[in-house]
């Protein structure tokens, strides 16, 4: 089960899809446990998702290491692939166990992304959701979303689906270490209000990036607005910069 550089993104075997789910729902309520407990999670919006019946890419601030356990919560019963860096999927043992959580190696660079499309019609055959993390990096407990990457809104706009932006918001609690969390589904972005072609019908790369821009100004614009309607939303006072990366981690 372990992955190498140039093997399939995603294992669709039998055994692989069930060894993935028993992994999964596992791990999942355990992990779950701990935001319920210590961070008092709360989801926003879940029925956009819930009512919503074709493909899409979700994309979300990357604000803690637990992540794929908020966006796995906020979108619940219904699950989501995640994508991450393939040599992270690489490291041995670690990598199939990411892997066996949902995850999918994202090569690097554009033909990477191409990959991912092509491999896209196996991927919504057996979960509907694509995520990404636009930033790239973690910024733990930020408020402050960091410049998009563009890749998530390129693939959303060749696979014609819409995107739906998934923000993580902290609220001031009792602790002073751990905020309180809420998840927001906001409502779909559709490509097509964005993504212009050129004349032999190629994506034009620019409106791909205005359209990364457009979808950062509306999460920026949902904390900003908690914010002011109450100063404990919205919170950047347990910021505590980016995330160091760790060698077969993250």
């Amino acid at each position: 089960m372990g992955y190498k550089r140039g093997m399939p993104l995603i294992d669709t075997s039998t055994f692989f899809r069930l060894a993935e789910s028993m992994v999964f729902y596992v791990l999942w309520h355990i992990a779950q446990l701990y935001y319920i407990v210590f961070m008092h999670v709360k989801y926003e919006g879940k029925e956009k998702l819930r009512n919503y019946k074709g493909n899409a890419v979700l994309v979300s601030n990357h604000t803690t290491f637990l992540d794929p356990v908020l966006i796995s919560g906020a979108i619940m019963p219904q699950r989501t692939w995640h994508t991450l860096l393939e040599k992270t999927v690489e490291t041995p043992f670690l990598g199939t166990f990411i892997r066996l959580l949902g995850g999918v190696p994202l090569p690097p660079g554009g033909a990477g992304i191409e990959k991912l499309i092509t491999a896209s019609p196996d991927a919504f055959r057996y979960k509907r959701f694509l995520h990404f993390y636009p930033e790239g990096e973690c910024y733990v407990y930020n408020q402050e979303i960091a410049p998009f990457k563009t890749g998530a809104f390129y693939t959303a706009a060749k696979l014609k689906v819409p995107v739906f932006p998934v923000v993580t918001i902290f609220y001031k609690g009792k602790s002073l270490k751990l905020p309180m969390v809420r998840s927001v589904v906001l409502d779909p972005v559709d490509p097509k209000d964005y993504i212009t072609h050129k004349e032999d019908g190629e994506i034009n790369l620019n409106s791909v990036k205005f359209f990364a821009q457009e979808v950062r100004r509306i999460m920026q614009v949902e904390i900003e607005k908690r914010h002011n309607k109450d100063q404990n939303a919205g919170t950047n006072s347990y910021f505590k910069g980016k995330m160091p990366r760790i060698i077969g981690i993250n």
